[in-house]
């Protein structure tokens, strides 16, 4: 479980990153009271995505298409707790993000996504790494 959320941290860092080098360049294009302006309006915006990732479940999937996509936005859409949903084809992962003060449900997590036919290979959330359904 730490392996998996050190890795997201370093992910994280390595976008972070990659943003930062992307405004010093802005700031020195447009000049500097103006990149500096927008980097410390962009760093506010950052802190929260750390918080996020500590209490999303991330699920990877044996396979993601445009229709799972559709698939798994209409399961999860609207459904009460949920306040995001991010799905990527390429890392064919699907990313839930609960609203703040809710925890998500593993085991009905997993149970939501086998009832659509995309059982998780691997689940990592607050709670725990799971490459089973979760007993509770």
């Amino acid at each position: 479980m730490r392996g998996d959320h050190a890795l997201l941290e370093l992910l994280f860092l390595c976008a972070l990153c990659e943003w930062i080098l992307h405004m010093w360049m802005l700031a020195r294009r447009t000049g500097l009271a103006a990149g500096v302006t927008l980097m410390v309006a962009m760093m506010a915006t950052a802190a929260p995505a750390a918080e996020t990732e500590k209490t999303a479940t991330v699920m990877a999937v044996s396979e993601m298409c445009g229709g799972c996509v559709k698939k798994v936005t209409r399961r999860f859409d609207g459904v009460r707790g949920i306040g995001a949903i991010r799905c990527s084809i390429e890392d064919q992962t699907v990313t839930l993000i609960p609203e703040k003060g809710v925890r998500l449900s593993p085991r009905g997590v997993w149970e939501a996504m086998e009832g659509i036919g995309k059982t998780p290979v691997k689940m990592v959330c607050p709670t725990g790494t799971f490459t089973s359904k979760p007993s509770a």
